[in-house]
């Protein structure tokens, strides 16, 4: 799968978790708190996450947690890395 192809699938699963509008602008850069995530939504996205690619991310992230990951460009990262 394509990065851009995954990145679009994360920005998805981001806005649907936190209940963002469509014409909210993510980028890579953009943080997860910047848009709001406390730790529940930052489960809540890496369980969207999970179902969207069937992966394990808890796998990935060796022990750590969601919290872990900063920007919408590590998560993109992150969910690669998995499919590879």
């Amino acid at each position: 799968m394509e990065r851009s192809e995954i990145a679009q699938k994360v920005e998805d699963c981001v806005r649907d978790a936190l209940g963002l509008a469509d014409d909210v602008t993510l980028e890579e850069s953009t943080t997860l708190k910047d848009l709001g995530a406390d730790s529940f939504d930052q489960l809540e996205i890496m369980v969207a996450l999970e179902e969207e690619f069937g992966i394990k991310l808890e796998d990935a992230l060796d022990g750590a947690d969601m919290s872990s990951i900063n920007t919408i460009g590590q998560t993109v990262d992150l969910v690669q890395g998995q499919l590879s």
